[in-house]
């Protein structure tokens, strides 16, 4: 896979991934997602790469123990996106995977999560 551009590239796919994941559930329900995560713990849409805790936290009130769910969900998402092999790690969180990823697209780690 092409090496994505780690300032604007990566933010896409990243954010790609999430809007798949979220629209996975209904599309005007990722909206009502995006709407409620912004009113309520002050991140927009495009601010969740640079802060995926906020993003994960947000996601935890939501759902809560659903969350999981829709965590692994962005996460599949993400990892085809960049080209990584998914693996279930039952004690990582999105916040893992975003971690991961990065490090891959970066050039820093094996191509497997």
């Amino acid at each position: 896979m092409a090496r994505v551009d780690e300032t604007i590239g990566y933010k896409k796919v990243f954010l790609k991934a999430v809007d798949e994941g979220l629209s996975a559930l209904g599309e005007g329900i990722a909206q009502a997602i995006y709407y409620h995560i912004e009113k309520k713990h002050g991140i927009k849409r495009e601010q969740i790469l640079d802060r995926p805790e906020v993003f994960h936290r947000a996601l935890g009130s939501l759902f809560g123990s659903g969350a999981i769910v829709v965590e692994k969900l962005i996460s599949k998402g993400l990892c085809t996106t960049v080209g990584i092999s998914y693996e279930e790690h039952e004690d990582w969180s999105l916040v893992d995977f975003v971690k991961f990823a990065k490090k891959i697209v970066r050039g820093e780690g094996r191509r497997k999560a």
